[in-house]
């Protein structure tokens, strides 16, 4: 009993000097219950949202935004000033900034007039999110932190929605302004990489050795225009590991905050986010098991408990609509994980073998078409080995936790849900702090240690057997403006031309023609327009319009989005002809055309001209009649394209209609 009590009283000393050391380190003291009461405010309102009680308030956002700032302000230190932390800058670090600034941008902004991904180049998946940005953001509908997409039977977070808005609002809603956000990001994940690693290592030859490896690394570089909303998670995951690590470093409770804040907003920002969470989760159960309870001082659990605090205040709206829409939430990696466990069931480990070659194709194929953004070139490429194993090695064996799961979670994440190379984005730059553990190894080889200017040379030449060609490989593809199939310019400059004539204004005088025929007059082009993604009528429309693209989809949705894409879409039953049969095409054109309610305006049909629509358009040619017909010609970075126009006027769309009806059942629709 004695013993017990004495351990008793150890633990309640332990817990007292916790709490003292908690208190003294609390420079606002008030604010931090201010911030408390705001948070259950803001899940009050936000249930009375969910719960269809108070419907479309801003209370829920509101609570949250004022406890996260009083949350801060609980731990801001008194007396701080920019010329205080100005004075704290080192100059080691300003050149170690300026380095990165010079080498992203000079990299990352070569041959951009004909790269894949300068203003013509969008990814479908990025324009959907565009899209969504338009439809839940600063659109009059109320803040949630996510919303259920009813067509991809997912839960898509806000974070990157809100990102893409405020660029557009502040530049200009077109895909320049989008892809230079983009660049941001990227240039954020670059940045915040190696300065972690010189904040562990504090050695300017593996910093620099980072920031080129990091900045020249294939699969983020090429991914960073990728564009859709995974590509926030990476910034946002090293910005808040740098001040995880910082926050322990330097015992600030207000970069503990800091970290927490961009790890809820990682969590909230993709699938992505998740497993960042889980990785910090097992790093610090590994932690705890692993380490010594000397280890474990007041100043670290302190520091933990605050960023756990943070981190509920951050995610509290997340939270909350994760309550209410459980189910929503979940659909994706629920139905994802049911069907790789229904597989080891029905097969055991034999049939998840094809995962497992999918993964190794990933890695090692020197083809892949799993590789979407990098399909001839390595995940890592494959010197680069010598220095992340290792590395993985020596960061478990410095108890550094989260770089071992943070590296392999991604990987695991991928087997399950398919192994594709953005499934395993996020890793990418953990795998470069891994292998600044190596380099950092060999830098410190002690000098009289047998062969150390020889480990050191090898060690260099093979960086640079990984870093050489991966500078040539993006150099070659920044020279192809078509090498990437993802990044379709030729459907983005058909949409263009698309949203030209249905925005309207352009006199459209029959026949046949290219574009720019009409000089300075406002005939369609192909070419982007200031505020392309936020276009409005100049008049009112003196026609409708029906359209049937050939490859454009989403890209086609989101040019026409302001003006009932879905209803201009329907001529191709909201596809694309590439997926379509001649068949299933022309009973989409059929069906819309007799679907149609006719009113006092023209009608515009539009077909992108391709193999499967030759006879479809000779078929309609014939009700010329009723109108008139034009063929525009175009072409995209060498790539040629036309549309053919039949415009039948308002008083014979009847007429025309009937006929069409006719033709239906002539070809037995």
């Amino acid at each position: 009993m004695g013993i017990c009590s004495g351990e008793k009283g150890a633990m309640e000393s332990y817990y007292k000097k916790l709490l003292l050391h908690l208190r003294a380190n609390i420079s606002h003291k008030y604010a931090l219950p201010v911030s408390m009461v705001l948070l259950l405010l803001s899940w009050a309102f936000s249930s009375l949202y969910y719960k269809g009680l108070y419907p479309g308030n801003n209370l829920s956002w509101i609570g949250w935004a004022l406890a996260l700032v009083t949350f801060f302000y609980a731990f801001l230190p008194s007396g701080v000033s920019f010329k205080k932390l100005f004075k704290e800058i080192k100059r080691e670090d300003v050149f170690i900034a300026v380095f990165i600034v010079v080498i992203y941008f000079a990299s990352h902004l070569w041959n951009f007039s004909s790269a894949p991904w300068n203003q013509n180049g969008l990814f479908d998946d990025a324009a959907w999110d565009i899209y969504f940005a338009k439809n839940q953001v600063f659109s009059g509908v109320p803040f949630q932190p996510a919303f259920f997409d009813s067509v991809g039977l997912i839960s898509r977070e806000v974070v990157f929605h809100y990102y893409i808005s405020v660029f557009f609002k502040v530049f200009g809603y077109n895909l320049l302004v989008f892809n230079f956000s983009l660049l941001i990001l990227g240039f954020v994940t670059v940045f915040f990489t190696t300065f972690l690693i010189h904040r562990i290592f504090k050695d300017v030859k593996v910093t620099l050795l980072s920031a080129m490896v990091i900045n020249f690394f294939p699969l983020h570089y090429m991914h960073i225009f990728m564009g859709h909303r995974y590509a926030i998670a990476a910034p946002l995951m090293v910005v808040s590991l740098y001040f995880l690590y910082t926050s322990f470093a330097k015992k600030s409770f207000l970069r503990a905050a800091a970290s927490a804040l961009f790890a809820a907003l990682c969590w909230g920002s993709s699938i992505m986010g998740k497993q960042f969470i889980l990785g910090l989760v097992l790093s610090a159960a590994s932690f705890v098991v692993f380490t010594k309870s000397g280890q474990r001082s007041k100043e670290n659990i302190s520091t933990a408990l605050v960023w756990g605090l943070g981190f509920i205040v951050s995610s509290a709206l997340l939270l909350a609509y994760i309550a209410f829409n459980r189910n929503d939430y979940f659909l994706r990696e629920q139905g994802l994980l049911q069907e790789f466990f229904d597989l080891y069931k029905g097969g055991g480990l034999g049939a998840l073998k094809p995962f497992f070659d999918q993964l190794a194709e990933l890695f090692f194929a020197k083809h892949s078409f799993r590789r979407q953004f990098l399909p001839d070139f390595y995940i890592v490429p494959l010197s680069y080995y010598l220095f992340l194993v290792p590395g993985l090695l020596i960061a478990a064996a410095k108890k550094r936790f989260e770089i071992v799961f943070l590296s392999f979670i991604p990987i695991l994440g991928a087997i399950v849900s398919g192994p594709y190379d953005f499934r395993v984005l996020l890793a990418v730059p953990v795998w470069v702090v891994a292998m600044a553990y190596t380099l950092n190894y060999l830098f410190k080889l002690p000098p009289n240690r047998p062969g150390r200017i020889l480990l050191v040379a090898l060690g260099i030449a093979g960086l640079l057997l990984g870093l050489i060609p991966s500078i040539s490989y993006l150099w070659n593809v920044s020279k192809s403006p078509n090498y990437l199939y993802l990044l379709p310019h030729k459907d983005v400059a058909v949409s263009r031309l698309v949203q030209d004539i249905v925005v309207g204004g352009a006199s459209l005088s029959g026949g046949v023609h290219g574009l720019g025929d009409v000089a300075g007059s406002s005939f369609p082009t192909g070419e982007m327009k200031p505020d392309e993604f936020s276009r409005r009528r100049p008049t009112v429309a003196s026609y409708d319009t029906l359209v049937c693209p050939y490859s454009s989809y989403a890209i086609m949705h989101l040019y026409l989005q302001d003006f009932d894409d879905k209803r201009i879409l329907s001529f191709c039953n909201q596809g694309i002809q590439l997926l379509k049969k001649e068949e299933e095409i022309l009973a989409n054109n059929i069906a819309a055309v007799t679907n149609y309610k006719p009113n006092t305006n023209d009608l515009k049909l539009i077909w992108e001209v391709s193999d499967k629509t030759g006879r479809i358009i000779n078929l309609f040619k014939k009700y010329e009649k009723y109108g008139s017909e034009e063929t525009i010609y175009g072409s995209s970075d060498g790539l040629a394209f036309s549309l053919y126009i039949l415009t039948i006027k308002a008083k014979n769309i009847k007429s025309f209609q009937r006929d069409v009806f006719t033709l239906a059942s002539g070809q037995g629709q």
